[in-house]
């Protein structure tokens, strides 16, 4: 399993995951960090290996506002490890670690 991490503008965000589907995608996390005169996007997806190279295509694709590169793709292994006991509130899903 694939976990793939992109920084993109938070106008492009739902856009992204609109053109991702949900075929292949395991989980989706969007945070959004906004300070006065800077804000981006960091979207992390869960997915095998065939959908990563989809997904870092798309956002290629549509992740640009089309000036110097302003975006950016890490794509890493990801290995899920179980979880004994949750506590309500803590964890959402495999990517809040």
């Amino acid at each position: 399993m694939k976990r793939v991490t992109t920084y993109v503008s938070p106008s492009k965000a739902l856009l992204l995951i609109s053109e991702f589907g949900y075929q292949d995608i395991v989980e989706i996390k969007v945070v959004a960090y906004f300070k006065p005169l800077s804000e981006i996007s960091r979207i992390d997806l869960l997915c095998d290996e065939k959908a990563a190279e989809r997904v870092k295509d798309i956002i290629h694709r549509y992740g640009s506002r089309g000036g110097l590169p302003d975006h950016m793709i890490f794509v890493t292994e990801f290995k899920p490890h179980p979880v004994n006991r949750v506590e309500p509130g803590k964890r959402m899903g495999q990517l809040d670690d």
